[in-house]
């Protein structure tokens, strides 16, 4: 189950869960750049 724009809970279809792993790809690339750069600061 997830959640739509609304609130209410819908089942997990396979283009949610596609979209699903595509944001979560694009905040694992954000959070190593992060660290990355961090890292570079000191």
């Amino acid at each position: 189950m997830t959640i739509d724009g609304n609130g209410n809970f819908i089942p997990l279809t396979p283009k949610f869960k596609e979209i699903n792993s595509v944001l979560h790809r694009v905040h694992l690339k954000r959070l190593e750049k992060s660290q990355k750069l961090f890292m570079l600061d000191y």
